[in-house]
């Protein structure tokens, strides 16, 4: 046991107790408290994976009328049940004071958000019509280049990477997911699954009105960065970037792996390809828009 004074913003709290006991203590105290000093995001960047979110995160946490100062692009409320349950306070938290933000935008981006079926009732429910934007790649080229990078975590010092580690090969990868009697969990890979953005978008769309949601292209979004970022600032009603700070972004690489195609995959890749015609039409229907994918 110890006695200390714990001071958290202007409230001061006299201890006597563990440090658990200390940890809850506060929480209590101030999770009530950041919905009446914190600011609620104005936005948020919903998906997908593998699809350029860390890099737009990193452009607009550089715009001058942006504000964040959460660590992690991630806050993992909305997608993760146990920090759901801490509470609407905890995840305010993560965002600027009042005084702080003023009248500049503040946000987070989580490239999982789009894909879980229950997130977009809960986004409604804690924040409104709130405005969101979601980056789509070429599904086969999503699922490749997700299977990449979770197949490398093995190789990697930390801990939390490994243990998501995914070792089998693509083949199996693949195979495992389109066999409806492999036992063998999807979750977090779903290589498939997540690039039929019809569906997802469609459910967004059931809680949102179109006017929510700016759609991005992912090879549009790397071919031609001052035209997406235009429309990103357009759709926030902010300032646009100058071109000398696009020409920066251009030079600055985020999340990015080296990621060599087998030939052995080539195969696998066609018949992805194929698979996925009818949910990319889908897409291309409800949006209006031909990706060519």
């Amino acid at each position: 046991m110890r006695s200390i004074t714990g001071e958290v913003g202007w409230v001061k709290i006299p201890f006597a107790k563990s440090d658990s006991m200390i940890k809850q203590s506060i929480k209590k105290i101030v999770y009530p408290i950041y919905p009446i000093i914190k600011s609620r995001p104005d936005f948020l960047i919903i998906g997908v994976q593998r699809a350029a979110t860390t890099s737009l995160y990193h452009y607009l946490t550089s715009h001058p009328q942006i504000v964040v100062t959460h660590k992690w692009r991630e806050t993992y409320y909305f997608d993760n049940p146990e920090n759901y349950r801490k509470g609407f306070g905890w995840y305010i938290g993560h965002f600027p004071a009042k005084l702080r933000k003023g009248n500049k935008l503040t946000f987070e981006a989580s490239p999982s958000y789009m894909y879980h079926k229950h997130i977009p009732e809960l986004i409604k429910q804690d924040l409104g019509n709130i405005k969101m934007i979601a980056i789509v790649r070429n599904p086969v080229d999503r699922a490749y280049s997700a299977w990449q990078m979770y197949h490398s975590y093995s190789s990697l010092p930390h801990k939390h990477l490994r243990d998501r580690a995914d070792e089998r090969t693509f083949a199996e990868a693949i195979a495992q997911e389109f066999n409806p009697e492999s036992n063998t969990a999807k979750y977090p890979y779903n290589y498939i699954d997540r690039g039929k953005y019809a569906q997802q978008i469609e459910n967004y769309y059931n809680y949102f009105g179109k006017d929510n949601i700016l759609i991005l292209d992912f090879e549009q979004f790397c071919d031609n960065l001052g035209a997406a970022l235009n429309r990103v600032c357009d759709f926030l009603n902010i300032d646009y970037f100058s071109p000398n700070k696009i020409n920066e972004f251009q030079n600055q690489k985020y999340a990015v792996a080296n990621y060599v195609t087998s030939s052995n995959h080539a195969q696998i890749l066609e018949q992805l390809k194929d698979y996925f015609v009818p949910f990319n039409k889908q897409l291309y229907n409800l949006l209006g828009t031909d990706y060519d994918w």
